[in-house]
């Protein structure tokens, strides 16, 4: 007996730990905010245990080895209001929770995680608007940056223009011209493009803005006309302003920043609900900006003032509708080369970086009034409707100051005077659908698009005078250059009156968890009622995105297009030629990863991008001196980019680019053929890095360091005039804590005198430091 009681007693023991493992199960779920994108870096927590975890980068979250039994499920983040939800663990099996809905929206969200210093805060690649669905960034086959409010703070973001250098492959970016506006002007993938879509609509694509309303820009690279369109879109790709968005929360901010040439910067920021449930909400953005140039003159004053309001009708309808006010006086000077320049770049020229040749009173006006409303309806749980209206409105009394170097020390001023008005107006229909096929999921895109663009302007220039390097600082007569133009007939009066109307689909079927298509296109019809020529282009997109390791590694490929409508051509003899639309296709394959939870984001991609159909003049061999016209023109741009964002410790960030371009005009002008086109540099990369301490009594206290580099390019298509090889050095110092953050930045710590162009150039500021103050409630 005593044998047998033996046995049981040591069976009993052996048995108890699996029968203790057996009595255990799983639980898991997903967490989504109110407009149906995955909550991130949600805590997830089994109350009165010390069993918990946090939702992923998709949203999901699951909880391994819970003893059988009944828990309440607490889901909370800092700045959220607390949700329970009761749940039973069955022995053996994995329960899966019901969604579970924030009732903030993504854009409140991504305010509350900012604020709390969310673990890699230079990551953000969640958008609404790249694929006008709901992807992902490891399923969308397209290679894409984002510059996160996060690094533009840190940055002590004053422009734009500093903003969108964060971005791998991005250069050459110079304050451009365009029918008597000043916008944007960025080198992408070999191809210059403006910056004119703000929350994926149409604004003027000659108009600058002021950043203190933006929450990010996403940079989406390749032709990405299938989606939006011709009118605002290079070959390389195109920029998106995303704005900030009003949440539940009474807050905001107030900031000054002053510095080197004479900066004077106040911005600031208002969210507030309107009533008390809370379904009325505005946000205000304001900025006031005055500053003086790094050279002799060009002072610049702006304003600028942004409302924004979202109203929650019902469970089903929301409505959103804000407003953009800007005004700028700005120096609008350029530099150029004639045939006289024997320099062949511009370190080799009599040039001083302390002259502009210009003048404080020649300065170039713009008002800016934009509206975008947005109305979103919940049709059912599987689809939704949105409808979007944009209207741009841009008055511009442009005073340009061409400087052209007749060699290498003369310099002939010649201004040029353009009165002109911008209207664009598109409005455009989304049905985004979320279904099964069989046993595979399905995302569906439908849209109509419709754009009309009415501009006008009136251009007088003249040659003022010759200066030199031996008597740089002579000053423009203001009063005598006013009569001047007041004497002289206009060389160019002109008025555009376009319309466009376009239809699309695109589709992402996920055949497997792991390997998910799409296929995308988009009928275009154009009509410019001013030189009475019409254009119909088809546009297709297709994708594939196969995930190696689901939700953290992925591979993908893409085939994307673009096109251009071309204007017939009257021929000396009164012939009119019609040219078809100008067409480039895009060639793209690369891997992106989401690792170690969401702490290492990186994108490698390899792009080939082929312009066929480009208008080109060749000799007339029956006409001595004349040119006939051909759309046989070709251009090919090929290269790979990198983008890395690190949080490798707590505190420590990284954000780092490179991007490789090689670009050619294959088949072109005799002159020209075979030749590099003009600002677009073989080697570029962007870089920063920042340290803020955790803990301790000096908690809060950070440094940055980082910088740009970009290799030499071409002034011209001809080849022989250089833009030289620069890297910029930055470094900041900052202290910041809930309620304030007291920020020092050094830029250009080197003092490097260098240019950017976009056919035109333009001296960058030299060394300079901006002190920046802001208040948080």
């Amino acid at each position: 007996m005593r044998l047998k009681h033996l046995l049981g007693v040591l069976f009993m023991l052996f048995a108890l730990p699996a029968f203790t493992i057996a009595q255990k199960g799983n639980l898991k779920g997903n967490i989504q905010t109110a407009d149906g994108v995955p909550a991130v870096y949600i805590n997830v927590i089994l109350e009165d245990t010390p069993m918990g975890t946090v939702t992923d980068a998709d949203g999901h979250f699951q909880i391994n080895n819970i003893p059988v039994g009944s828990y309440s499920l607490k889901v909370s983040f800092v700045g959220l209001e607390t949700q329970y939800k009761s749940v039973q663990i069955t022995e053996g099996t994995t329960t899966e929770v019901e969604r579970i809905t924030l009732q903030e929206s993504s854009r409140e969200l991504d305010e509350i995680t900012i604020t709390d210093h969310r673990i890699n805060k230079f990551e953000d690649k969640q958008s609404d608007y790249i694929a006008r669905l709901p992807l992902s960034y490891l399923e969308n086959p397209q290679a894409y940056s984002v510059v996160s409010s996060a690094l533009m703070e840190e940055q002590l973001t004053t422009d734009i223009h500093g903003a969108v250098q964060n971005a791998p492959g991005i250069n050459s970016v110079v304050e451009g011209v365009g029918s008597g506006g000043v916008g944007l002007s960025v080198n992408m993938r070999g191809f210059s493009t403006g910056i004119a879509m703000r929350n994926g609509m149409a604004t003027n694509y000659v108009t600058l803005s002021d950043p203190s309303n933006l929450e990010r820009i996403e940079v989406i690279k390749g032709p990405s006309a299938t989606l939006f369109g011709s009118t605002y879109t290079s070959y390389g790709g195109l920029i998106n302003k995303v704005t900030k968005q009003p949440h539940q929360r009474l807050s905001g901010s107030v900031g000054y920043s002053t510095g080197s040439f004479g900066l004077s910067r106040f911005t600031a920021d208002l969210n507030t609900p309107i009533n008390e449930s809370k379904t009325a909400l505005l946000r205000v953005n304001v900025a006031k900006h005055n500053e003086n140039s790094f050279q002799d003159h060009g002072r610049q004053k702006s304003w600028s003032v942004a409302p924004n309001l979202v109203y929650k009708v019902n469970d089903k309808l929301t409505l959103n509708i804000e407003a953009e006010l800007f005004h700028t006086n700005r120096p609008s000077n350029y530099f150029g080369i004639s045939g006289g320049v024997t320099a062949t770049n511009f370190d080799e020229l009599d040039y001083s970086f302390e002259h502009s040749y210009g003048s404080d009173q020649l300065q170039s006006e713009a008002n800016v009034f934009n509206v975008f409303a947005k109305a979103t309806y919940k049709i059912s749980p599987k689809w939704t409707s949105v409808t979007n209206l944009s209207t741009a409105n841009t008055d511009n009394n442009a005073n340009y100051l061409f400087l052209t170097f007749l060699d290498n020390s003369q310099v002939r001023r010649m201004p040029m005077n353009i009165v002109s008005n911008f209207n664009s107006t598109q409005v455009q229909q989304n049905f985004i659908g979320q279904f099964k096929i069989g046993n595979m999921s399905n995302k569906l895109l439908a849209g109509l698009d419709y754009h009309q663009l009415n501009t006008s302007d009136r251009r007088v220039r003249f040659v003022y005078d010759t200066v030199s390097h031996d008597d740089p600082d002579v000053d423009i007569n203001q009063e005598k250059y006013e009569a001047t133009i007041a004497e002289t007939d206009p060389f160019l009066r002109y008025k555009r009156q376009n319309n466009t109307y376009s239809a699309y689909v695109s589709n992402v079927l996920n055949i497997t968890d792991a390997l998910s298509v799409m296929a995308s296109l988009r009928v275009d019809h154009f009509e410019n009622l001013t030189d009475e020529f019409k254009q119909t282009a088809f546009s297709p997109k297709l994708g594939v995105v196969y995930q190696v390791i689901e939700k953290k590694v992925s591979l993908f490929a893409n085939y994307m297009d673009g096109f251009k409508n071309v204007a017939p051509e009257t021929t000396a003899d009164n012939n009119t030629i019609v040219f078809k639309p100008e067409h480039a296709t895009q060639l793209e394959a690369g891997v992106k990863s989401q690792l170690f939870g969401n702490k290492l984001s990186t994108t490698l991609s390899y792009y080939d991008i082929t312009v066929r159909d480009i208008v080109r003049s060749i000799p007339d061999n029956d006409n001595i001196g004349a040119f006939n016209a051909v759309q046989d023109g070709t251009q090919n741009s090929k290269g790979f980019e990198f983008e890395l964002i690190a949080n490798p410790v707590e505190g420590w960030n990284i954000v780092a680019g490179y991007g490789y371009n090689d670009s050619e005009y294959t088949k072109a002008a005799e002159d020209i053929e075979g030749n590099r086109p003009y600002s677009t540099p073989e080697h570029s990369a962007n870089f920063w890095t920042s340290y803020q301490i955790q803990e301790g009594k000096v908690k809060g206290l950070g440094l940055g360091f980082g910088g740009n580099h970009v290799s030499d390019a071409f002034l011209n298509d001809a080849n022989t005039f250089t833009i030289p090889a620069y890297t910029v050095l930055n470094a900041s110092l900052f202290y910041s804590q809930p309620q304030y953050r007291i920020g020092v930045k050094l830029n250009n710590l080197t003092d490097e005198e260098y240019w950017a162009s976009s056919y035109w150039a333009q001296p960058q500021k030299t060394r300079n430091f901006v002190i920046n103050f802001t208040y948080k409630f």
